[in-house]
């Protein structure tokens, strides 16, 4: 480690021209100038990589290994500090907790018996207690093994008698993306094959009395310091030095908060970041939709994948002006791609109107006894939003996220600088899927279909609000299969980029049966738009989707936001007559269609997409039946922008967009009594993995990239 006079490690570098010689060192020292700009990028980003190691040598005029020895040192004295912190503040909590203890044990040498008012049990009786609480707890252990040992006995034979059922499905190219005949699908799949239950958390009807006031008081000084980082801006928030966006400084966050860093480990990072926009939606509605965990989750369906309120104190009434609600959710949230992992939060959220017109939401992280299957890898300090009410039923909404994440090794190295930077799970990112749907709320409550709009199927307001309907779930299930929960390793695939899952397929509103996924990632020398745009052109769609032998045509378009990137469309691939080329088809595969829905923002979009016959499409643009009851399995693409800013934009100029990361999946139905013979899973995982490294070649080619 190297020394400066003043004894801080990092101000100044020393070489050693001639090492074998030993002779006497010479010190080269650090400027001030130098200094203070190394300290403001330490705060940013203390593991530079090559690239931004080389930007500050050229701007500090230092060696390459001056920079690289100063970012190692200071790394080694920022985790000694932090550690000598972390222990000051246990010893004081050490010292509050032997008081206390201390304090208890002189009140039990008081205590009266709550029955009678007599002096306190002795130590023999105390004693006798505790023997026989022993040995009920002994005969209680001797009981739950028996039933275990039960239950698993029966359930070895159940396995036994499964195993040895005949494969009898097929995979073939009509059950492509789940076109099948539903006939098929009539069966009641085996439970043992269902998503286990530590997927999900169900809500617990009461918490402990412990529990209560802990996530009380947890909530209020949640609120407290988000009113401080939302009303005094300019004492907690500084500029980048990174990528320019605005973030909390560390230092002043820690000397009013005291919070004490979760994670210690040089691969944990702190996520801030701030946001802000206008939308077309009332307060108070938009309120309501925050403090119900499945108006949250459907708000954000690219975002959120799961939401279940566990507990909630307060008015259980419609916003009023008093309007002091806490909650307790738990809720999953991922993004982008398989190679992305999701993060997990149980949450205190609580909302107070501490104005007229003008409400503050905070979310905080908060444990929860019994409550486990939280990802400990995140950990959300006090984040939210402030909302006020505007004029014309709209409202302006102002977002913060601050959050410490360390699961950087667990991250692909494709999506780490993304994430790494403050464009994945940013406030920004909230903010744009928050104006997106509002967007699509406003224009889907339209009762009447709007001059921008034209169709060939849909004649109605209610078929056109059923169909948005309907593309807003299809975006919702593909984002969901993203996570991947059911990653099944195939060495032979996992070799060529692609991941695989298997699940039984039991959620309404999509097709019964063994489901197979498949998702691969690739980064493409191209801004996010020109990706997008290419993948959208019907005139080339043949040119990779699988299901299309021609030009497709369009025949009716919805608009879902004000940007003409963000609409629903129908699409009719050519009939197979029309055509040179014979597959093994169905009839019925001749009137197919395809409900396509697509969107892009400042973030990067999705296109995503599935087939239906045409008498299921007709049905769904009539609005005569619920869109929830429709079977659909969508397949698609996630377009996001690969964090690398331009050169231009370095320099403080407009440059044009950096690269692009986009994830291609696709998901298989496979029809027919379920079984779980490997052999058939096998069949089926080459299918899927066949068709995604063919239509991600076919993609290279499109975008005349082969070699990326």
């Amino acid at each position: 480690m190297n020394y400066d006079g003043g004894g801080s490690a990092g101000n100044g570098q020393c070489t050693s021209p001639n090492a074998k010689k030993r002779e006497k060192r010479i010190c080269h020292r650090h400027t001030p100038q130098q200094i203070q700009r190394l300290e403001a990028y330490f705060k940013e980003c203390p593991h530079p990589d090559e690239s931004q190691r080389q930007q500050l040598c050229k701007e500090l005029n230092l060696e390459p290994d001056q920079i690289k020895f100063w970012f190692q040192n200071k790394r080694t004295q920022s985790k000694a500090q932090d550690e000598r912190n972390a222990n000051i503040l246990l010893r004081g909590e050490n010292e509050k907790i032997q008081c206390e203890n201390d304090a208890m044990l002189e009140a039990l040498k008081n205590v009266i018996c709550p029955a009678c008012g007599g002096p306190p049990f002795g130590s023999d009786e105390r004693e006798h207690n505790l023997q026989k609480l022993r040995l009920e707890n002994a005969l209680l252990k001797e009981k739950r093994d028996k039933i275990a040992s039960f239950v698993s006995k029966n359930k070895h034979q159940q396995i036994m008698v499964e195993s040895f059922a005949p494969a009898q499905q097929i995979v073939d190219t009509r059950t492509l993306y789940g076109t099948t005949n539903p006939s098929n699908l009539l069966f009641e799949p085996p439970s043992s094959l269902r998503p286990p239950t530590s997927q999900t958390i169900q809500p617990q009807p009461l918490l402990s009395h412990m529990d209560i006031p802990r996530l009380t008081e947890t909530a209020a000084s949640a609120v407290e310091e988000l009113k401080r980082l939302f009303f005094t801006e300019e004492a907690f928030w500084v500029k980048s030095s990174v990528d320019g966006t605005y973030v909390i400084d560390q230092e002043m966050y820690e000397k009013f908060s005291h919070t004490v860093k979760r994670f210690r480990n040089m691969s944990a990072r702190v996520e801030s970041s701030k946001d802000a926009t206008v939308l077309p939606i009332g307060a108070t509605n938009l309120v309501e939709m925050f403090l119900d965990s499945e108006k949250w989750k459907n708000l954000f369906p690219t975002i959120v994948n799961s939401a279940v309120t566990v507990h909630r104190l307060g008015s259980q009434l419609p916003i009023k002006e008093n309007c002091n609600v806490v909650q307790v959710i738990w809720e999953r949230i991922h993004i982008l791609s398989p190679l992305v992992p999701p993060r997990e939060f149980m949450i205190v959220r609580c909302c107070q109107q501490i104005d007229e017109g003008l409400w503050i939401i905070a979310d905080v992280s908060h444990s929860i006894v019994n409550f486990d299957q939280v990802n400990p890898s995140c950990y959300k300090r006090p984040s939210g939003c402030l909302i006020r009410a505007l004029s014309n039923a709209h409202s302006e909404v102002k977002w913060i996220e601050h959050v410490e994440v360390d699961h950087k090794p667990e991250t692909h190295r494709m999506y780490r600088e993304l994430l790494c930077g403050r464009s994945g799970y940013s406030a920004k990112r909230w903010i744009v899927a928050l104006e997106r749907m509002c967007e699509r709320i406003a224009l889907s409550s339209i009762l009447t279909i709007p001059a921008t709009d034209w169709s060939e199927a849909i004649n109605t307001g209610e078929g056109r609000k059923s169909v948005m309907k309907l593309g807003e779930r299809m975006l919702k299930n593909f984002n969901d299969m993203l996570t991947m929960s059911g990653k099944v390793d195939f060495p032979q695939h996992s070799k060529c980029g692609v991941r695989i899952s298997i699940r039984m397929n039991m959620e309404p509103g999509q097709p019964t049966g063994l489901v197979v996924s498949a998702a691969s990632c690739l980064s493409i020398p191209l801004s996010p738009l020109q990706v997008f745009n290419c993948l959208r052109d019907n005139n080339t769609r043949h040119q990779w989707d699988v299901l299309c032998y021609g030009k497709v045509s369009e025949i009716a378009r919805v608009f879902t936001g004000s940007s003409e990137t963000n609409y629903l469309n129908i699409l009719r691939p050519p009939r197979r007559e029309d055509i040179a080329i014979s597959m093994a088809q169905d009839s019925d595969n001749d009137n197919m269609l395809m409900l396509q829905d697509c969107y892009m923002d400042a973030l990067g979009g999705m296109i995503v997409y599935a087939p239906l016959d045409e008498t299921t499409m007709n049905i769904a643009a009539s609005g005569e039946v619920d869109a929830s009851k429709i079977p659909i399995l969508p397949s698609g693409f996630t377009i996001s922008g690969d964090g690398r800013r331009s050169m231009a934009a370095e320099d403080g100029g407009v440059g044009h967009d950096g690269g692009t990361l986009l994830t291609v999946a696709f998901q298989i139905l496979v029809s027919g009594k379920i079984t779980r013979s490997r052999e058939l899973n096998e069949k089926s995982v080459d299918t899927v993995s066949s068709l995604i490294s063919g239509t991600v070649q076919k993609i290279k080619l499109l975008l005349n990239c082969p070699h990326v």
